[in-house]
Formats: structure tokens, sequence, C-alpha cells
């Protein structure tokens, strides 16, 4: 990851995001009912407009979202409001830009160190208000203020996709990354590995190398025994939740693991269709398992390496090397 990347990355991870601030409602477009419009589930409109209808706000902020990606930033959910005093439901919520808002000037204390992280957070203005509406006796809401006016810059393409909004991990990718985990897989390795298996190019995963660190330290916080979790059980879960999931393993005498290969099915159907060309590399060696790593990859029609398999295995000799090319 460049050096740039890495700056803006520190920008947006701003841990002050979830404070909320005060828009000033009187800059708002209210909704005229000669201005509304249907819009079938926003699938029709690529902009947001006043009057725009949402069957759920989460529809409305989903909507919004995509947006905002669209044109280089991301968004928060704002304040909610009520209506006719406590019990009458939510009727009104805000989205507002991830920049809006000032982070408070922290009171230093001279026994507490101080982190100087800088706040991405610049006061912008640009906002989604939806209000609650029960027309015809069915629920909905619909756009009532809207405005796109930044006091920043907006993120080119190749940018957005670093801010925390869009950086997220799939609960197949956790599963994946915690069993790497296990084999004792640096964090490079890790995303290596599963770019070869996605096809994408270096740094376009949807996540970053610090998100993957944050995750396995999160995981060692949940499970303090963590350790004790072992590689067979894991591929037993991940192959309960996936029966295209593969893995065959071997124990010795003492009834340690000796040998074990897995492949995802993303990558056995990549063999099926690539797997005319195949390269077995063993250069890695996992010092947790004290056991030699070896990857299958090939080639798709693109020219782009994608990923077959992984070998785990307890000697460098001929019948390991045997038993591996034949379960593949």
């Amino acid at each position: 990851m460049s050096e740039e990347a890495g700056q803006m990355m520190g920008l947006y991870d701003d841990p002050s995001d979830q404070r909320s601030l005060s828009l000033d409602d009187t800059s708002s477009t209210e909704e005229s009912p000669d201005e509304t419009r249907l819009s079938l589930e926003t699938a029709n409109d690529a902009v947001p407009y006043t009057g725009q209808r949402f069957a759920t706000h989460d529809a409305a902020y989903e909507f919004y979202s995509e947006f905002a990606k669209r044109c280089g930033f991301s968004i928060r959910r704002h304040r909610t409001e009520g209506k006719d005093g406590v019990g009458k439901g939510l009727t009104r919520r805000y989205f507002v830009c991830h920049r809006a808002g000032n982070t408070p000037v922290k009171t230093s204390t001279e026994n507490k160190p101080q982190r100087n992280r800088k706040s991405s957070r610049c006061g912008c203005q640009a906002y989604l208000r939806i209000s609650k509406t029960t027309e015809l006796g069915a629920p909905e809401w619909r756009v009532t203020g809207f405005a796109n006016h930044h006091n920043h810059e907006l993120l080119e393409p190749n940018q957005v996709r670093f801010l925390p909004a869009y950086r997220t991990i799939s609960d197949t990718d956790k599963s994946r990354i915690l069993m790497f985990a296990k084999t004792g897989i640096s964090v490079q390795q890790m995303m290596r590995l599963m770019e070869l298996e996605k096809c994408v190019e270096p740094g376009y995963l949807p996540f970053t190398e610090k998100d993957v660190r944050n995750l396995l330290q999160s995981f060692r916080k949940v499970d303090p025994e963590d350790e004790s979790i072992d590689l067979l059980r894991m591929c037993r879960n991940i192959k309960d939740k996936d029966p295209n999931f593969r893995f065959e393993f071997t124990l010795d005498l003492n009834n340690r693991l000796e040998n074990i290969a897995w492949s995802y099915a993303s990558s056995v159907q990549s063999y099926e269709i690539f797997g005319d060309a195949v390269v077995f590399d063993t250069t890695h060696r996992l010092t947790a398992f004290d056991m030699p790593l070896g990857i299958w990859v090939g080639v798709n029609n693109y020219g782009m390496p994608c990923f077959f398999g992984c070998v785990l295995l307890r000697e460098e000799n001929l019948r390991s090397f045997s038993w591996a090319v034949k379960v593949n």
C-alpha cells in the first residue's frame, strides 16, 4: 500500500465518527406535494430527490450510501426524531456526510498520554433527511431534505474504497482469515492468498491489512484460549457450512496432524476451468506448525494468477509430496 493511501486511511479512521452534530433544519429543502414522485425501491434513480419514497429507512440508507460511494464520500447515521411525544415511534431520520460536524477539543491531562490523531470532520453540511408517512395505510419513508454541497474535496474511485464505511470483511472471509491464522500464515501472506483466490490485483481486496490485524485482535479478545482451536476443527466447521469445501488430512502414529490440504469451492471451480497448467510452490514454511506450506496456483484467461488450494506437510519428502499431488 502506498504511503499516500496509508496517510489517507489514517485520516478517515476517525474514532470520533460516532459523535453527533447539529444540523440547521432551516437550511433543508422541505417536501412539496407537487414535487412528490414514486421511486420503485430506488432502482431507477441515481440521485436522491425531495419526495423520493422508500419502503424502509434501511433502504434509504443503502441508496444514499451507494450514491455517496459513486460521488467520493461516505455517510453515517445522524440523529433520529419522534413526533407528538414519547411512544409515537420514530418519524424522522438524518443521514450525513462522514465529515459532518466538528470534533470537540479534548482536555489534556498531564498524567494521561493523548493521541494526536487528525480528525476527518470539517463541518460538512451534506445530508439526507427522510420522514415517515402512512398514506393509504402503508407506512413508508419519504425524502424531505437533501443537500449535496461539500466543503471538502471528494475522493477518486481508487481512493474512496479506503474509507472505513466501504472496508468490509464478509463472514466467509472471516472464517478463512481465522483458519489462515491457525496455520501461522502472516497477514501479508493471507492478503496475497485471498487476492489470488479472488483474482484481484494486489491492494484491491475490500479490506486492508490493518482491518485483518484488528479482526485477529478481536478474535483473541473473544476467546482467550484461541490457540487451543485446532485447524482440523475449523476445516470441519467450514465443511458443515459449505459442502463444496474440500479438505484431506493424515495423522502420524502419535495422532498428530501430519499433512492437511484444503480448497474452497471457488478454488475448485477455478481449477476445473484453468487447471491445465498448475504451479506448486513450497517456498514458504510456517513457524507455528513447523511445516512447509504448499500453494497450487494457475493462470486464468486474463493472465492473472488464480488460487487453487493449500497444503501443509510435516516433512518435505517423496511420500508427502506424492500424497499432496494425489489429494489435489
